[in-house]
């Protein structure tokens, strides 16, 4: 199922600001795959996220949701690249996570100043990172749509964003 038009125009930026962000704090080329309308029963916690809440005209929870070992890809990379520091992580470390959370908060702000100037009348909170399978499990409360795009990294593998939708989406 593809995506609708109102689906499509909060998610655009999300897709664009990443795949310029990991290009520019990375130096890693990616494409966007179809989104699709993922099950809400069948969502699993990947290893890594970072989110920020939504309010407004849509309510939910925005995922950039990453595989561990993607998510290590990436954070390696951006530690080198942005922070200085050449030394390979093998698992999610402080130094890791302040990569990541450097690369979602670059990310995730430039997409909201997007949206904030389209007017959709959606508003974002400053975005947090999920580590744990149980924080998770919180954020699907009162979710009933999930939509996904998967971001294809060459030569790392893939990861999503997700729109956990506490409404849903209608043209």
């Amino acid at each position: 199922m593809s995506l609708n038009e109102t689906q499509s125009k909060i998610l655009k930026p999300f897709i664009e600001e990443t795949i310029h962000t990991l290009k520019d704090m990375a130096g890693l080329d990616a494409t966007s795959g179809d989104g699709f309308q993922d099950s809400v029963e069948q969502f699993r916690f990947k290893g890594y996220a970072v989110a920020a809440n939504t309010s407004g005209n849509l309510r939910g929870k925005l995922l950039m949701h990453l595989y561990l070992e993607t998510a290590l890809e990436i954070g390696n990379k951006v530690n080198a690249l942005v922070l200085g520091d050449t030394e390979e992580h093998y698992e999610v470390t402080d130094k890791i996570s302040e990569a990541l959370e450097e690369f979602g908060n670059t990310a995730i702000g430039l997409a909201t100043r997007g949206l904030d100037e389209a007017k959709l009348g959606i508003r974002f909170e400053p975005p947090f990172f999920i580590l744990k399978v149980d924080e998770l499990e919180q954020l699907l409360t009162d979710v009933k749509e999930i939509i996904s795009i998967p971001i294809h990294v060459n030569n790392v593998g893939r990861f999503y964003f997700n729109f956990l939708l506490e409404d849903v989406t209608e043209n």
